[in-house]
């Protein structure tokens, strides 16, 4: 892999990751190149190719020249970025998927409120469709019920203010590139997709390290325009519900969690098919990491926010000088 030139630490990465995406990119970086002339500090451009596919790297060299391309050694949907990631100087990193297209102004928006803050790890985006005409993101929560961790979108406030939130998408948000370091990246324990950018987040938080979303600064996401060219309806539920068990048993730090969870086992494996055939196999094949998982949960961790705290904070209005 090619060095990534060193930068002045305020500069900005776009780092773009695709798949054969010549037609998403089409799309995208035109968008790309107007949102960077909104922006004062350098933003250098790396697009990361899972597919190594020369017509896309030839589109690319011919109509963008100024921005970088890069095959990935390997395959590895989003957690491919880690080893570009942990190779940028620049302080910031905006992750973007390729089934996008940017505001002229989000790279701005989401830079001047990441940069003023040293404590934040990451500020997401207001993601809409493709049209414009609904928005597809609010702010993320998360709740516990016997012995279960969800998280979810809060739809009950509406408004331009920025608020805490639990993670930055990881195709849509700007992320403090040393944070995302120290946490190690994308935890490969989610592979193929889905939730490590849910469980990157949590683990920021448990650090003191917050997430905001800003409700200004718009993306437009053609809805699984490239997830869904490679999963089966039923195999992707499965991944996710796989994955958001896989996510609490990891990451939960209630004290009756892990009692709950295991007392109300049995019962849900019994009787889950009768809910939902897919969260059921979900449940029996995330069993299938639990020692993995539990050594990953109970390893040394740097934690200062318990969830109840995070909890309370979560929602609430982000001001610059009343930080909790």
């Amino acid at each position: 892999m090619t060095e990534i030139s060193q930068q002045n630490n305020k500069d900005i990465t776009l780092l773009i990751l695709t798949y054969k995406g010549k037609h998403h990119l089409e799309y995208l970086l035109p968008t790309v190149k107007k949102a960077i002339g909104f922006v004062q500090e350098k933003t250098n451009v790396l697009i990361v190719d899972n597919g190594c596919d020369n017509a896309t790297k030839q589109f690319v060299n011919e109509e963008f020249p100024d921005f970088d391309y890069q095959f990935s050694p390997v395959n590895d949907y989003l957690f491919s970025l880690n080893i570009f990631v942990r190779k940028l100087k620049t302080e910031f990193v905006f992750i973007l998927n390729d089934d996008m297209k940017l505001h002229p102004l989000v790279i701005k928006q989401l830079h001047d409120v990441a940069r003023k803050d040293k404590k934040l790890f990451s500020v997401t985006s207001n993601i809409m469709d493709w049209d414009g005409s609904y928005t597809a993101a609010f702010v993320r929560k998360m709740k516990y019920s016997r012995g279960w961790l969800r998280s979810f979108w809060d739809k009950s406030v509406i408004d331009d203010k920025l608020r805490y939130t639990l993670y930055g998408g990881g195709g849509a948000a700007i992320f403090r590139t040393q944070m995302f370091n120290e946490l190690e990246g994308f935890n490969s324990l989610y592979r193929p997709a889905y939730c490590e950018d849910l469980d990157l987040g949590h683990r920021a938080w448990h650090r003191g390290w917050k997430s905001v979303y800003n409700p200004a600064a718009i993306l437009y996401h053609r809805e699984g325009g490239t997830i869904n060219n490679q999963f089966k309806a039923d195999k992707l539920e499965q991944a996710i519900y796989k994955n958001q068990i896989i996510w609490m048993l990891r990451n939960a730090t209630k004290k009756s969690f892990l009692p709950w969870f295991f007392i109300l086992l049995p019962y849900r494996l019994l009787t889950g098919w009768k809910i939902s055939k897919n969260a059921n196999l979900a449940l029996w094949r995330a069993l299938l990491k639990i020692p993995r998982v539990l050594f990953e949960r109970f390893r040394g961790n740097n934690d200062i926010l318990s969830d109840d705290e995070i909890i309370s904070i979560l929602g609430t209005e982000y001001k610059l000088n009343n930080n909790k």
